[in-house]
């Protein structure tokens, strides 16, 4: 290839670390690195081999252009309490040439970004990201739990597991019109490492069992968090477990529920997705793809509890309902993807469909409840998102018939039996 592939400017991991030296708790995060190839016990108790990793196996250091390592680790952080929460971050996602490839070009372009984020070095640590990872926050309902971040850095909502060549159709990336290009969506494989990790470092002595799990994740990672549940749960059975999708409302199209949830496609989930849900491959429709997923987790698990939460016109998930559109309709070309003044129409198909959705999880289930708070901040979890006017939403969030955003999330989790809670803004 004429060019190494890369996204954004990014730093040495070293430099991260050392660059958060000084803030509170961040020397406490350990990184844990993990082998480009593992065996490892699966679900059912078999014996399989799997092949961490990011899309790509270096990226660019935008400042000399030296290739960086790219290999996955993941961070964990000792806490006081017999709690553990595992956090899956988010970072877009990808599934065809133009997504996957083509919107690379898009890196450094003011005002847009790549579909999806191939660096594990960018935006993608825990150290210095606020929020629920602030333990020195008296307000966080859980500084003194374990915690557990996985990077994002294979376009494939943390679900794919498999090498897939795409094509550099135009020769933007690679210098080369028609170049192949091969993405490695291990995102399955890599939260099995980190899994396979935590059995064996988690738990161990008797004294030592968890009490509470909560297995939550923002934007790609709320997805992540979702469909991977059921490994979760299954490995720490005996734990009060529950789920938390933050920004994460699956409203997406039938072009991409076909282009990745069947079988024999770009991120063969069919060798990755727990049964509860692979047994329904080819059935999904885009309409009550969010409410046949939560209705799926409720019945199956009815001693745990889940919740999703979002802003009433969450721009990036907008946005992300606009490029699968657009692909579906033949649109490769992603400086067209942007969201814009004239695209109210997919403003308010979002928002339909959206409360249409967490509205009918809430009458027809009995372990679920939802947060719609009020404008378009996307996610709440960090300060990834964060503006000016809300620097702090994990913290600041009261817009839902104000009701505070953390006493409504460390109810949900700690209670000891169930009352869901369930609001929304004001109209």
């Amino acid at each position: 290839m004429k060019k190494t592939l890369w996204l954004v400017a990014v730093l040495s991991l070293n430099t991260l670390i050392a660059g958060a030296q000084g803030k509170p708790g961040a020397t406490e995060w350990q990184v844990i690195p993990v082998a480009a190839q593992m065996e490892i016990t699966d679900n059912q108790g078999i014996t399989k081999i799997i092949n961490p990793s990011c899309a790509f196996d270096t990226v660019v250091n935008s400042d000399n252009g030296a290739p960086l390592d790219n290999a996955f680790h993941f961070y964990f952080k000792q806490g006081k309490s017999k709690n553990l929460l595992v956090y899956f971050n988010g970072g877009g996602a990808c599934w065809n040439d133009a997504t996957c490839v083509a919107s690379l070009a898009l890196a450094g372009v003011p005002d847009a970004r790549p579909a999806y984020n191939p660096s594990i070095l960018a935006e993608n640590s825990p150290i210095g990201a606020g929020g629920i990872f602030n333990d020195s926050e008296k307000d966080n309902p859980f500084r003194d739990w374990s915690k557990v971040f996985i990077p994002y850095c294979t376009g494939d909502i943390h679900i794919g597991s498999i090498d897939t060549v795409y094509t550099d159709a135009d020769g933007t990336i690679t210098g080369y019109p028609g170049a192949p290009v091969t993405v490695k969506h291990r995102g399955f494989d890599n939260f099995m490492a980190v899994r396979e990790w935590l059995i064996n470092h988690v738990e161990g002595k008797k004294q030592n069992k968890l009490k509470k799990l909560l297995v939550t994740g923002s934007s790609a990672g709320g997805y992540g968090a979702t469909l991977n549940f059921p490994y979760l749960q299954s490995a720490f059975p005996e734990a009060d477990s529950a789920l938390f999708a933050d920004a994460s409302e699956a409203i997406v199209t039938q072009g991409f529920i076909d282009s990745v949830l069947d079988y024999d496609k770009v991120w063969n989930v069919e060798a990755s997705l727990p049964l509860l849900f692979s047994e329904a491959l080819t059935t999904y429709s885009a309409l009550d793809f969010n409410s046949d997923i939560f209705t799926k987790l409720s019945e199956a698990y009815p001693q745990s509890r889940f919740a999703q939460y979002t802003t009433q016109f969450d721009w990036v998930q907008v946005q992300f309902l606009k490029i699968m559109d657009q692909n579906d309709l033949g649109n490769s070309n992603p400086v067209s993807w942007g969201i814009t003044e004239s695209d109210y129409v997919y403003f308010a198909e979002w928002n339909a469909r959206m409360e249409a959705t967490l509205a009918l999880l809430s009458e027809t289930t009995t372990n679920y409840q939802y947060y719609i708070g009020s404008g378009n901040i996307h996610t709440i979890l960090t300060d990834d998102f964060a503006t000016p006017d809300v620097p702090h939403p994990f913290y600041q969030e009261q817009s839902a018939a104000n009701v505070k955003f953390t006493k409504w999330l460390d109810r949900f989790v700690k209670s000891g039996k169930f009352k869901a809670h369930s609001v929304k803004y004001s109209d």
